[in-house]
């Protein structure tokens, strides 16, 4: 099956690094053409993942070429669909960022058609899942969707999208639960839940704080935004520091905050103990992790106005290399990480995060004992390839043909 990723930037921005390990897994069963919805640039990110690359541009002369041939070709479908954008049950903002690229719906809709695209497959059930959703009501190609987190409470056309979606994948049983309890009944059987994986070392990784000689290492994974709760950790490591204990701390994320994190760090008098490395791209980030670079690692997110984690792929990754992983109790968190296998503590609470932190620097013992843990859990749970080949099934039962036809391209069947 010709099969159509589609989301907001990938893979044409330094964003949605996540869905790197499941593209690269999908290409194993489908032929894969990747389209981003809202990117501005069509420089490569991610070079080693099979599959077509299709960039239409953001608003592009190109786009409203193709928008315009598409309307022409069937203008009593495209003027409904644009009547309902502009008359829906829909949010204000939502509302006009869908009217603003209801250009690059009616463009996707003729490259996918030209293309022999058979199915789409769209992450976000905010504007990406419009664009597709408008697309498919143009061309007649089923779709399906991904939900992850805040998208789930966007209040843009979900019931509609629901409707006419094969399938909607959730990537937590809490998402899961929440979308389900803004459907009518006869809906929320269409939701299901598939964990979004990553790839796993094959090699088993170097033992945490194997050198008992320097600070231990501490990373930060996270985008650089409110709801990530990076100034709790900055208070949590101020008070490590009056505490006489040893350590550094990476902070790896673009910076959505415009210099705050930064100005914090600065006035906190923690000096070089933290280090600001911005943007770092995947692979970078993921063989410091194999290589054993870090010691612990620490997410300090927060709930707020419908904003919370799902299943961080930053935490499944450090677990996957036997890191022992200190995070709140927020989000889908709890989904990945208990008391068997990581520490979890209360948002927004700077004093409990330095004790758990603190009780990993003090104790190389149970950072081995919990990082051995998570790495089972995540083999276990959250291996792309088990999760991907869930997901794969459900677009395979989606497809125009029979599902007895489908197999692993050249490699394994799955009937």
């Amino acid at each position: 099956m010709k099969l159509g990723f589609v989301s907001g930037f990938f893979p044409f921005a330094n964003r949605e690094q996540f869905f790197e390990a499941e593209v690269t897994s999908l290409a194993e069963y489908f032929d894969i053409a990747m389209f981003e919805t809202r990117a501005t640039t069509r420089v490569e990110r991610y070079p080693n993942v099979p599959g077509t690359r299709v960039y239409l541009g953001y608003l592009s002369p190109r786009v409203f070429s193709l928008a315009v041939r598409e309307f022409l070709r069937a203008p009593a479908v495209a003027s409904a669909m644009l009547w309902f954008l502009l008359t829906g049950p829909c949010g204000l903002r939502a509302r006009l960022v869908n009217l603003t690229l209801y250009p690059k719906a009616l463009a996707l809709a003729n490259t996918v058609r030209e293309m022999g695209i058979e199915h789409m497959h769209v992450n976000w059930l905010t504007t990406s899942a419009t664009i597709v959703w408008v697309a498919s009501k143009l061309t007649g190609i089923p779709y399906s969707m991904t939900g992850h987190q805040h998208d789930i409470f966007s209040r843009n056309l979900i019931l509609p999208k629901v409707r006419d979606a094969e399938f909607v994948r959730l990537i937590s049983e809490r998402n899961c639960r929440h979308l389900q309890e803004q459907l009518p009944e006869a809906l929320r059987a269409k939701c299901s839940t598939i964990h979004l994986g990553v790839k796993l070392p094959q090699e088993e990784p170097p033992v945490a704080g194997s050198d008992p000689t320097g600070p231990v290492r501490i990373v930060c994974a996270a985008r650089l935004c409110i709801w990530k709760g990076h100034r709790y950790l900055i208070e949590a490591l101020v008070r490590l520091q009056a505490r006489g204990l040893d350590f550094v701390c990476d902070f790896a994320g673009i910076d959505e905050l415009g210099g705050e994190v930064e100005r914090l760090v600065a006035a906190s008098g923690l000096g070089s103990r933290v280090r600001m490395l911005g943007y770092v791209a995947h692979a970078d980030l993921v063989r410091a992790l194999e290589r054993g670079d870090y010691d612990i690692s620490v997410l300090a997110s927060t709930e707020r106005n419908g904003e919370h984690e799902g299943i961080p792929v930053a935490l499944m990754e450090a677990m996957a290399v036997g890191l022992p992983v200190v995070a709140t109790l927020t989000g889908s968190i709890p989904e990945l990480v208990d008391a068997e296998c990581g520490i979890l503590v209360e948002q927004r609470d700077p004093v409990a995060l330095a004790d758990a932190i603190g009780s990993l620097i003090e104790d190389p013992a149970l950072r081995k004992k919990l990082g051995s843990r998570g790495r089972r859990r995540v083999f276990a749970e959250f291996e792309t390839g088990q999760t991907t080949e869930r997901l794969a099934e459900k677009l395979a039962r989606s497809a125009p043909w029979h599902a007895t036809e489908f197999s692993r391209v050249g490699q394994k069947s799955l009937v």
